[in-house]
Order: structure tokens, then sequence, then C-alpha cells
């Protein structure tokens, strides 16, 4: 793709570094080195959700009832019991066969407890079988499963002897303290360790022996703790009321954000950048943190899939006036510092919020509770109530607009959401307060669904720096899906975001434009200062290194880059994604033999992984000859995955390669019958169904496609094409003129007006 790119150069990356006191590689000692001089918080961590992180299983340990009790889940039966001092339970194996397992550690301890099994290979495997540890009144004392609605057989990725259940790479290194997986790679094993086998004082902290030392010395230096990383502020920050305006204000401004991102660490859905964690390093360089992905967020940024805490919370106006985890929570009881509505008190005074003129409820009503309309919560894992930290404000007139959930109907289940939000416009008018403005929410519900006008709304949004950097990486990563000349420089500018995760979508936005431009682009990113941006910049330039149009300095660059590159994704190894990633580098690279071994070596990792199949078959079909292998592999990827339709595609594209067209159509057909909302599909089968004089059955797919994307260019000049083929006028003129309106500047499109005009003419006369 060719676009109009200006030249830019990326400001200095404005985000705090970590403060760091290194004199020497520090190690772990240990809770019991802590514990002497630091007594208060070592109590305050017994009996906290850290403490009790991951334990052996013991009578003192174990929560769930172990006395011979049945739990039957869509007729599987499932058996807990003990043998002498030992917890066993009987259930189905990855065969279905029922087989009895020993408990050998206990996972968590409130409102729920896990269990862990060992398996072959240093593996360990999570129950999916769980015990609600609430109180009976409360509803808990019982066995419950996690998918209580599903059922799950042996060969369902759910499972509990599958991937998604295995505690090594899934739990492991946010329930431990100084965790190495030690997976090796030949032997699919991993020999995992730890320092500790819970959350202690080093997992936050990091490794203390240079702490230890200080503190042996006679005369301390306070300036330099020999901590690994420093987490409290120098000078301290407290929170005081602004005489004017009433609302809180720091005494002086954060200028760390490390605390955050220690925490962010395990409380945000991310995916790891490096194999062994470091303790004093931004958390975009050992950690990429999730956007508000579709299947992860509402549109307007609330929970929906399990995130846990991070991604919702920088959206709130409390993480950008400083707001800090420590504020609200005791790092070691985990608990929070107040109670109550004393814990919001604590910094908005309670004459001003604590009051029906403000919450519009009854005094120490559930609707009077700050958290109750700030921070709804929702349940994970069936029993887990979790609150979204994005403290926001209620807003069910976007429930109205866009589908999303909203504190009031919460609450007021018997009620509809334009009850809701009349309610609350009725409230704003008797206050006098303005209504609310629009929220990045609805922009970029209008981008998904890619309404009308929706691109300039995103690039409006994007250069907002008023709107918090994790939904503006949103919208650049929506700009992406049809990278026009206003979405490109949109995205270019976004290159020079302050926030590292802007600058990420927008190299992933602008990976389409041409290999010159790309280079262009994406080099200076290759020496960003967080590892996550250097990386996207490698992987998007991969297809470009071969067409020699780097520099020398670039190219050692690059190379510094790949390897950093490589290395994230050799820091999940025991993941079959790893792989796949990896043959997609090499295959980028122009390197087919390691590609090929790479994806070989996802499939011997998980035999059950179809995507690696995919891509793999497609590897070979490329290389000539091996068209059998490639369709033995496309085949086995759909009968993996029957219902994924993208399989399917796959699978209908290789045979019109080899020319057998009907098998092709069936097989494209059941992909976009499987998936209806996807345009390409539905556009692709509607071509091949008019290649085969199939004109009047393929329109409905081809009008769909258009109605799924309308500023497609492509999609309405191919409408316009084949309705002309077929000398239905109406319609080639719709097609073509809407094409002029939505593109008029686009190369060759006025013409193509003409030209079907000129055309039309003739054939309306009698």
């Amino acid at each position: 793709m060719l676009v109009s790119l200006q030249a830019c150069n990326r400001q200095a990356d404005t985000g705090d570094q970590q403060q760091t006191r290194l004199p020497a590689k520090p190690t772990f000692v240990g809770s019991q080195s802590c514990a002497g001089c630091h007594q208060p918080e070592t109590e305050e961590w017994h009996g906290s959700d850290h403490h009790l992180a991951m334990q052996e299983a013991n009578a003192k340990t174990v929560l769930g009832d172990f006395d011979n009790v049945k739990f039957t889940h869509f007729d599987v039966v499932s058996t807990f019991y003990k043998q002498g001092e030992r917890f066993f339970v009987k259930t189905p194996d990855s065969n279905g066969t029922p087989t009895e397992y020993p408990i050998d550690y206990t996972f968590g301890h409130q409102p729920l407890q896990q269990y862990l099994i060992k398996f072959p290979g240093g593996r360990y495997q999570a129950l999916n079988i769980c015990w609600d540890s609430r109180p009976k009144e409360e509803g808990g004392q019982r066995w419950f499963h996690l998918y209580p609605d599903e059922k799950i057989p042996s060969d369902d990725e759910l499972h509990w002897t599958r991937q998604h259940f295995n505690w090594n790479y899934m739990c492991a290194d946010c329930h431990s303290t100084n965790l190495k997986k030690n997976y090796d790679l030949a032997s699919n094993t991993s020999q995992t360790t730890w320092s500790e086998m819970n959350v202690s004082c080093e997992s936050c902290h990091g490794p203390g022996s240079n702490h230890v030392a200080w503190a042996s010395k006679p005369d301390k230096d306070l300036s330099d703790m020999g901590l690994a990383v420093v987490l409290k502020e120098k000078p301290p920050g407290h929170w005081l009321q602004d005489p004017e305006t009433n609302k809180p204000v720091r005494s002086h401004a954060l200028d760390s954000h490390t605390q955050v991102e220690n925490c962010a660490r395990c409380h945000s859905h991310r995916r790891i950048l490096e194999k062994d964690f470091q303790h004093g390093q931004r958390f975009a360089d050992t950690h990429r943190p999730a956007i508000l992905e579709q299947q992860l967020y509402h549109p307007d940024g609330q929970i929906n899939e399990e995130v846990y805490v991070y991604g919702s919370f920088v959206q709130s106006k409390m993480y950008h006036e400083g707001v800090r985890c420590t504020d609200c929570h005791n790092p070691h009881t985990t608990k929070l510092r107040f109670e109550g509505n004393l814990l919001c008190a604590q910094c908005h005074q309670a004459g001003l919020y604590d009051t029906p003129s403000h919450h519009y409820h009854q005094p120490e009503s559930s609707g009077a509770q700050c958290v109750e309309c700030h921070m709804p919560s929702k349940h994970y894992m069936v029993v887990d109530p979790r609150r979204d930290h994005s403290l926001r404000v209620p807003r069910p007139d976007l429930s109205v607009k866009l589908g999303t959930p909203n504190a009031c109907n919460q609450c007021h289940q018997d009620q509809s959401n334009e009850w809701a939000a009349d309610a609350l416009r009725k409230w704003l008018d008797d206050s006098g307060k303005p209504a609310p403005p629009e929220h990045y929410g609805e922009v970029i519900a209008a981008g998904r669904a890619n309404e009308p006008g929706s691109e300039q709304r995103l690039i409006d949004l994007i250069a907002n720096q008023q709107t918090p950097g994790i939904a503006r990486a949103t919208a650049v990563s929506l700009l992406g899906n049809r990278l026009s000349q206003a979405g490109a420089q949109a995205s270019l500018a976004a290159l020079s975001d302050a926030d590292p995760a802007v600058r990420e979508a927008a190299l992933t936005a602008l990976e389409p434009i041409d290999a010159e431009q790309r280079i262009d682009v994406a080099v200076p990113l290759l020496r960003d200062p967080i590892r996550a941006v250097r990386i996207e910049a490698a992987r998007i330039l991969a297809s470009t290194i071969p067409l020699g149009l780097m520099s020398s300095g670039d190219q050692r660059a690059y190379n510094r880059a790949q390897g950093e590159y490589e290395r994230s994704l050799r820091a999940v190894a025991d993941r079959p994604g790893s792989h796949m990633g990896l043959g997609l580098l090499y295959s980028n690279l122009g390197d087919a033999k390691r590609a090929e071994e790479s994806y070989r070596q996802a499939i011997a990792v998980d035999p059950t992984h179809a995507q690696s199949r995919v891509n793999l078959a497609e590897l070979l079909f490329q290389r000539g000859g091996r068209q059998s292998e490639a369709q033995k592999l496309l085949q086995e990827a759909v009968s993996l995955q029957p219902d994924n339709g993208i399989y399917h595609e796959a699978l209908g594209r290789h045979w019109i390669r080899v020319k057998d067209y009907q098998r092709g159509l069936a097989s494209i057909g059941r992909a976009a019958q499987l998936m209806p909302d996807n345009a390409h599909v539905q556009f692709f089968y509607g071509v091949a169904l008019n290649q085969l004089g199939q004109f009047t059955q393929a329109l409905p797919f081809l009008q769909k496609a258009h109605q799924l994307e309308p500023d497609n260019a492509e999609y309405l000049s191919g409408l316009a094409t084949i309705c002309r083929d077929h000398r239905q006028w109406p319609l080639t003129l719709q097609y073509a003129q809407d094409l002029a309106n939505r593109h008029p500047q686009q190369p060759g499109v006025t013409e193509f007006l003409q030209e079907i005009r000129a055309q039309i003419k003739p054939n309306r006369q009698p």
C-alpha cells in the first residue's frame, strides 16, 4: 500500500524511569531475613491473600470437603476423598478415563480454593472444580465447576488437563516468589523452581541481599538502602483539599508510576516479554499490557473478561491525578485501608459527596456507597467479585447506545437502561449540571462497526491527549483495519506519542504501507526507550530486511531489536504461539527452513494447535511441490476445530489453488456461514460464486461485505464491476457513485464513475 507520509521526529519518552539501587547483582534471601527488622509488616502479611497464594496440601491448608464427596457436572462424576493424610480426587483424565490423582498444592483461599495436581514432565494442572470457601449463608461451602453452564469434554481446550489450566504458564509467576519455569524445549518438560512458594516480601520489593547487607552496616547511608526497586516516594506525597474547588490535590506531583507498574506485573492482562523478570525495569520493558480489545473490555473500557485491575485503573482520572495502589490498599494485608465510604472520604469531603444531594439515595443504602456507583463489580471464576477500577461516573445513556453495563441497572435489575438514563438525565437537569460529554467508548464502538464518519472520530480521539493512553492506543489499532491517507497520517503522528502503548499500536497500524515507507516509519523506533515498542518495530520490519534498504547503523539497531523480539517469543516457549510467532518471523525473513522447524515445534508442544498447521501449510505450498502435505495439514486443522471459519477458509483457498473449485466453494461457503460478520470472507465467497456463474446467489454476500465495511473501496468497486458485468445498471451506478462519494481523492475513482456512466447511457436506450 502506498500512502503519502511526512517524516516526523519522535519525541523523547516522557514516562518515568524506575528508581533502581543495584550496586551488585542482588540475590533472594527469603522473608525470614526481612522479619527481624520488619515485624509489623510481617505480621500483617501473615494470613493475607499473598501469604496464602499457594501452599502445600495438608490438613491445615485444604479447605474443601474431601470426605468421599461426589460432584457431578453434566453427568461427569468426580470424587474427593482422603487416604491417610493425603488428599485425592478421582476425575476424568485427558482421554475421559476416570483416574485417581493426589492433590499436591492448594491455590488461593478466599472466596475460592483451587487444587494443583502433578503431571509428568514437571507440569502442574489446576482442577477446574473448585471449593467455594465463602460461609454457607453466602452460598459457600460447596464444590462448583468454573464453567457451570458448559459441558467440558476431555478433548475441549478448557478441560483441566490442557494448556488453559497449566499452572506453570498460566498462574505460577504471580503466585510464587522468584519463579523460574526452567522449561526445556527438547524434552518438552519443566523443572519449575521458586525461592518461596507464595507471594512474599521479595515478590514486590525484589531480591533483598543488598538491602540486608546495607542494614548490617554501622553507618547507614539513607539515600541508598540497597533496594532492588524503590516503591516509596521521596519525599512522600499526601493529599490536600483545594480551597477553591474543594477537590483533593496532591501535595506535589507524582514523579514516578513505579509502584503501580510494580503491581501491574501481576494485576493486569498482559503478555510476558522476558523469561526471567528483574525488578527495577519499566512495566512495558518486561510485559505487554492489553489494550481495550473487544473480547476483553466493553467498548467504553469497562471490564468484561478477566482483565484484573491495571487496564481499568489507567483509564481513571485518579490514576492520572497521581493516586497509587497504596492510597487505598494496605500492601501487606492486601485489605482496604478503610471500610465503606471512609475509604473515599480520606480524600473527598464527606459533606459534599456522602450525601443524598450527590448520590440521590437513602443514607447507608447500597446506592449510597461510593464503590457501588463508581466501581461496580463483576463475578469471575463464578464466585469472585472484582471491582472495575476505572472509577467512572455511571453512564446508563451509554448502555442505551452501546449495550454496555452500568452501575444503576446492576442494582435496579427490574428496570430498563432507558429508565436509568432518564433518571440520571433528570438529576442533572434538576442540579443544573451539563449532560455528560461524548465518551471515547462511543467512538471506539463506531470504529469497530465501521460507521460512516467513524475514521475521523477515531483520528480526533487519538489527538486528544486528555483521553487515557489505553483508549487512544485502541483507536489507533482500529485505524489499522482500513488504513486510508488520513488514517496513515494520524498513525504517523501517534508514533511520537508519550504513551508507549500508543506508539506500539501506531507501528502495527502502519504495517500495510510499502517497504520503503515502512523503513522510514519504523527504523527510528528501533531505538525507542521501551522494549515493547522496539520489538514491534522489529516485527513489522522483518519482511523488509531482505530488500537491503537499511543503512549499516540501522541494520545493527534492527538486529538488536530482532534479538529482543526473538527472546520475547522464547520467554513463553512452553506455548505453541511462541513458536508460531517465530515461524512467522523466519518466514518474513525468507528463512523457510527455520520457519518450518518453528511451526513443527509449535505442533510438537501442542498437537492440537490448528493455526500452526495452517501457517505451515501455506509455507509448504509456497515452496512448491508439497501440496499434498499442505492439504493434509489444512484438513487436520479443520478436523481439530470444525467450527472455526478461518480454517475452512484456508482449506477452501487451497482447493481453489489446485483447481478443485467445487470443494473450494463448499469450504469458503462454510467459512462464510461460520463468520457472518467477517466482511473479507463474505466478499470472497461472493466473488467465488460469481466466478462460477452464480451471480444471483453471489450478490447477497457481496452486499453483506459492503454493509459490514461501507468505506471499503475494494468492495464498492467490486460490486459496481460485477453488477455492470450482469447489466444490473441501477445497482452499478449506485455502487460506483458511492465509491466516488466516499473516496473522491483516490486515483482512478472519478474515471471509473465516468466510464460506468458512459456504459449505462446507451444501455438505457429502448
